[in-house]
């Protein structure tokens, strides 16, 4: 068991760890933005991992942090679905809004002639 391999791999869950209490701090407070930059860095720590995974395996405190830390996806997985949610009503709402508008708005051939007959 190397302890380079070792010691990158405490980083890299350390690293995880603090990204995610970073994100789930004030999680109901994240926008679109928050949680697209959230997946794409732990998605690039997850690939650091799997590569050190190949060549080494974890120890039993390792895999304890890491089940720690995976803990928090339910929580992350639920905010993102509510995001979603809200996001797809908001659509909804103003694909609505502009149909009822449209029903309202006239819409006139610009060739035609308005003809008033006088008695």
């Amino acid at each position: 068991m190397s302890s380079e391999n070792q010691s990158e791999l405490d980083i890299l869950l350390q690293q995880l760890l603090d990204l995610t209490l970073n994100f789930t701090d004030e999680l109901n407070t994240k926008a679109s933005e928050d949680m697209e930059y959230f997946v794409n860095e732990r998605q690039d720590l997850v690939q650091q991992l799997r590569l050190i995974m190949d060549v080494q395996k974890m120890d039993d405190l390792q895999k304890e942090e890491l089940k720690r830390i995976l803990t928090y996806d339910d929580m992350i997985q639920e905010r993102m679905l509510s995001v979603k949610n809200e996001a797809q009503e908001w659509l909804l709402q103003r694909n609505l809004a502009k149909t009822q508008r449209n029903i309202y708005e006239n819409k006139y051939a610009t060739e035609s002639y308005l003809m008033d007959k006088r008695k």
